[in-house]
């Protein structure tokens, strides 16, 4: 087997893949939205998509606790490092703390779950974003993996510690006050961590847009919107704002029904407009 042992090749083999990934990018993804009693946070959400954005979301305040819980460590097996002994072996506490995210979906619009679930009861809409037009958000979004075991990453994080101290002495010789880590596999990891979910939430079919976390990076990033479909549950003032934004963005706009006389089991798209 070929090990790859130097950043050059680890950031080589991470942009091949990064390139290939790209291949599988569906054309259009799905974002639902609720609409609740809080009228504060819903114009906030009308407002971010009249303004051509999504929302970034600190993982923390996602609706599934283990988030990015998928995978683990074991902080004794870094004790052996004396810089990391006297802080019991730990690294990272929580590498969620590092990302923001904004979650996609490719199941459609005719999902129920997805509407019942992320769109309260169909009382909220649904809008899809082509990510051949958006490609700041198409350029950092992955598909979620799925797992029914946690992952033992303490071997990457091994190889990470002993990584890092390496370039802190050699930069620390040279008189580098600042330390610097020239490898992309800390990016991609961090990245590719927060995109693994448990088996039970596989039927959202998720993308996940994920970027960095931090004081000068936006809580919004740029995605103009394609389509809206306004859910079958929602209120006619709801209703109204929404065809006003369409309007606006000059996007078509659906209302969403249920036939109770047809023999199809799904939800219809009718146009508004």
């Amino acid at each position: 087997m070929y090990l790859i042992n130097t950043s050059l090749d680890k950031n080589t083999a991470f942009k091949t893949i990064y390139q290939i990934s790209r291949l599988y990018m569906p054309n259009t993804l799905f974002k639902y939205y609720s609409l609740t009693d809080d009228t504060s946070l819903n114009k906030q959400k009308l407002d971010t998509l009249l303004q051509q954005k999504v929302f970034m979301s600190n993982v923390k305040s996602l609706n599934d606790p283990f988030d990015s819980k998928a995978y683990f460590y074991r902080p004794e097996e870094l004790k052996k490092y004396e810089r990391l002994a006297i802080h019991d072996g730990k690294l990272i506490d929580d590498f969620a703390a590092y990302t923001k995210v904004c979650s996609f979906s490719t199941n459609g619009i005719n999902s129920m779950p997805m509407w019942a679930h992320y769109a309260n009861n169909h009382c909220g809409f649904c809008v899809s974003y082509d990510t051949k037009i958006n490609w700041d958000l198409a350029s950092c979004t992955f598909p979620v993996q799925y797992t029914s075991e946690r992952i033992d990453i303490t071997s990457v994080m091994d190889e990470q510690v002993k990584k890092a101290l390496l370039e802190l002495e050699l930069q620390s010789k040279q008189g580098r006050k600042k330390i610097i880590l020239d490898d992309l596999s800390l990016i991609f990891l961090t990245t590719y961590f927060c995109n693994i979910k448990h088996t039970s939430w596989s039927y959202e079919n998720e993308f996940r847009c994920t970027i960095g976390n931090s004081t000068q990076i936006p809580s919004y990033m740029p995605a103009q919107p394609k389509e809206i479909y306004i859910g079958k549950n929602c209120k006619q003032t709801y209703i109204d704002k929404l065809t006003n934004i369409a309007k606006k963005l000059h996007i078509p706009i659906f209302k969403m029904y249920f036939d109770d006389l047809n023999n199809e089991f799904n939800l219809t798209a009718k146009k508004l407009q």
